[in-house]
């Protein structure tokens, strides 16, 4: 193979390449300056072009200005998108919406599940999307205010929780983490992106007779929090229809 057959070959192998790792690390690439992004998603596409245009130049003159055109306005629409229109026009926003509502129940346990103690354990399936230019690590919480003002938030369940000893938390993910149904924080989204699942909240602050689901349908307010897992500055907070 001569010299630039085998050029192009690379080239087109770093494109292949290139594709798979800016798919598979959506996240790394959400939280890179605009501009590194501007150069980077167009850089598969100029690779495979620069190989077309070293193969064609010289034998076939039209195509090798076609790659070259192709290359140059691939990373010229990627930097007016990147730099220009995402930052005037994007639709920078979060949102989570709830699908359905429902506690984890044990036939035995009158929706309390077993697990040292005794809690009901609320689990709504929820949509959760990054409408950002960058992604984000979050937090969910639950916060509840009831009729007589009382205010109590509520966690949704770690991934990992940093208290080794046993505790209700860490047990409720044991329990629950093999199911794939089942979001635990903090979630990570890249731009774009959206996930849905299962929250986990571990409703402590409830007296035994009470009806958990009863009382969010009585409180004066019941809503979702969404905080940044870093800094848990609060991002949005969306009220819950019972």
């Amino acid at each position: 193979m001569q010299t630039p057959g085998r050029i192009a070959a690379a080239l087109i192998a770093a494109a292949l390449s290139a594709v798979w790792l800016l798919s598979a690390n959506s996240l790394w690439l959400g939280q890179q300056s605009l501009l590194l992004r501007a150069i980077l998603l167009p850089a598969p596409l100029l690779a495979a072009a620069t190989a077309g245009w070293l193969l064609a130049r010289g034998k076939h003159p039209r195509s090798s200005t076609f790659f070259l055109t192709l290359g140059l306005l691939s990373l010229s629409a990627s930097l007016a998108c990147h730099l220009h229109w995402l930052p005037r026009h994007g639709a920078a926003e979060l949102s989570i919406q709830m699908t359905e509502q429902r506690l984890i129940t044990d036939s035995s346990s009158n929706a309390l599940v077993e697990i040292g103690f005794a809690y009901p354990i609320f689990t709504p399936t929820v949509e959760l999307s990054n409408g950002e230019l960058f992604s984000r690590q979050l937090d969910v919480y639950l916060r509840i205010i009831d009729a007589e003002g009382e205010s109590t938030l509520y966690r949704a369940v770690r991934e990992a929780v940093p208290d080794e000893t046993l505790s209700v938390e860490s047990s409720v993910r044991g329990m629950l983490g093999a199911n794939e149904r089942y979001l635990f924080l903090p979630l990570q989204l890249g731009p774009g992106e959206q996930v849905t699942g299962r929250l986990v909240f571990i409703i402590t602050a409830l007296d035994e007779s009470a009806s958990f689901l009863g009382e969010m349908r009585r409180a004066r307010l019941a809503q979702f929090e969404l905080r940044d897992s870093a800094t848990q500055h609060l991002l949005l907070a969306v009220p819950i229809t019972p």
